[in-house]
């Protein structure tokens, strides 16, 4: 097996600021929903952003997301690989 890189926790923080971003967009995005209740469009976003956000979590060994979904979405290989054996 090979070590981790150097980089390891800089790439870690970024993850962390993305989820942080994410979360601050969702409520952005949830205000302008409310703010328009006839615009179907919003409910279209999520359901995207539902089905990759599932996906990411996939990646990191947990599916529960995708089969809550109804998902049958393989994975690449090279996805599962930081996942627990």
């Amino acid at each position: 097996m090979r070590s981790s890189s150097p980089r390891t926790p800089e790439i870690a923080t970024t993850a962390q600021d993305l989820l942080k971003r994410i979360v601050t967009r969702l409520a952005e995005h949830q205000a302008r929903r409310a703010a328009e209740p006839r615009d179907w469009g919003y409910v279209g976003d999520l359901g995207r952003i539902n089905e990759e956000l599932a996906q990411v979590l996939a990646a990191l060994g947990d599916r529960s997301g995708l089969d809550e979904l109804g998902s049958n979405t393989e994975l690449p290989r090279t996805a599962a690989i930081c996942a627990p054996q």
